[in-house]
């Protein structure tokens, strides 16, 4: 006879519930969408400026609302946190990601809202970093051999975690320029580390992916097809799939620590990277150019991939779609090549995006 406290966790196997996760995160967000546009006009909730101060059309800023409440009611219902049922899987660290994740959530809705400070936001999203990697001890604790590092002490795996965090979760806030594309580069990763962890049996982290997959469809549906009622990701969304991606990235590499899963990747630290890499290589490419021409790198400014592309000619759909199949090409490659090893599936990849970067930034001086 079932005791109550597995009776819910034993009929709902963790294939349905993966499946009830991902179908709930888009009823949720497409009941919140609506209600986000209503309070937003009736508010008065509105972004009239891009980020380089151009005028724009009157679009609510706060599209992370919707993405934040459907992942966080998903994930508290359906993850099993250790505590009902000592049979099956479960997730110790759902509460530090979830303390972490409001955090960000908080701190990009006053930053979309009101103007936070670089160095306020980059505080929260340190805190933040610092409560999954220490306090939910998920994080980087092995390179598996990249640029001969295999694995880490506990203090080069919390800093390298934190630093990586950090950059990750900035550099989905910075490629947040052009529609669709930031939400769709998160689906790609979230979708890809889902199936992974279903693979390997990690199911809590898998239904944790997929209530990010489900949340994030609604979203591009109204990001990109809305018209008159489309909505912005803001620092709001931008951030706060930025973290959820870095938890992934992070459990990811740590099931791959060992060789303990018939899934395991060689060079899991490369294949983590090729899922991010777009996002990665853009906020590192606009840094070191603000810097080299004596700027702030948190400056506003054209230099991004996506606006190369768009300056070339392509629209916003269509810089997105080829920035997006790019980062499906260096998936792919990563997955069928994961032999050649973390240290040389990092070079062809960071050499093959430069190409890339040069070229379109070739066409567009060419073109003006």
């Amino acid at each position: 006879m079932l005791s109550d406290s597995n009776f819910y966790f034993h009929f709902l196997t963790p294939n349905i519930r993966i499946a009830i996760a991902f179908l709930l995160a888009i009823a949720l967000n497409l009941y919140a969408i609506p209600v986000i546009l209503y309070i937003a006009k009736k508010k008065n909730l509105f972004e009239v400026k891009d980020k380089n101060g151009n005028l724009v059309q009157a679009i609510p800023t706060i599209g992370g609302l919707g993405i934040f409440a459907s992942f966080i009611i998903v994930s508290l219902s359906l993850i099993n946190t250790c505590g009902l049922n000592d049979n099956t899987s479960c997730l110790g660290s759902l509460p530090p990601i979830i303390a972490g994740t409001t955090l960000i959530f908080f701190i990009g809705m006053k930053d979309d809202l009101l103007d936070v400070s670089y160095f306020k936001k980059m505080l929260v999203e340190l805190i933040a970093l610092f409560i999954i990697v220490v306090v939910g001890e998920v994080r980087i604790n092995s390179l598996q051999g990249m640029f001969t590092f295999f694995e880490l002490r506990y203090s080069a795996s919390v800093l390298l975690s934190i630093f990586v965090g950090y950059i990750i979760i900035n550099a989905f806030n910075f490629i947040d320029g052009i529609d669709g594309l930031a939400s769709s580069l998160a689906l790609v990763g979230s979708l890809v580390f889902g199936f992974f962890f279903m693979v390997s049996s990690d199911w809590e982290y898998a239904i944790l992916s997929f209530a990010l997959t489900g949340s994030l469809i609604p979203f591009i549906y109204y990001n990109v097809n809305g018209k008159e009622r489309k909505l912005y990701l803001g620092d709001t969304g931008s951030l706060l799939i930025g973290f959820i991606i870095t938890v992934l990235v992070f459990r990811f590499n740590q099931l791959n620590s060992f060789d303990l899963y018939t899934h395991y990747f060689v060079a899991a630290p490369a294949f983590s990277f090729a899922v991010v890499l777009v996002p990665m290589y853009d906020i590192v490419r606009v840094f070191i150019l603000r810097m080299f021409h004596l700027e702030s790198p948190f400056k506003s400014d054209r230099r991004h991939l996506h606006y190369v592309l768009v300056d070339i000619g392509l629209t916003h759909l269509q810089s997105t779609g080829l920035l997006l199949f790019v980062n499906l090409a260096f998936i792919a490659f990563a997955y069928f090549f994961n032999s050649l090893g973390n240290s040389n599936l990092m070079y062809i990849m960071v050499s093959a995006m430069i190409s890339f970067s040069l070229f379109a930034t070739w066409i567009k001086r060419r073109n003006s």
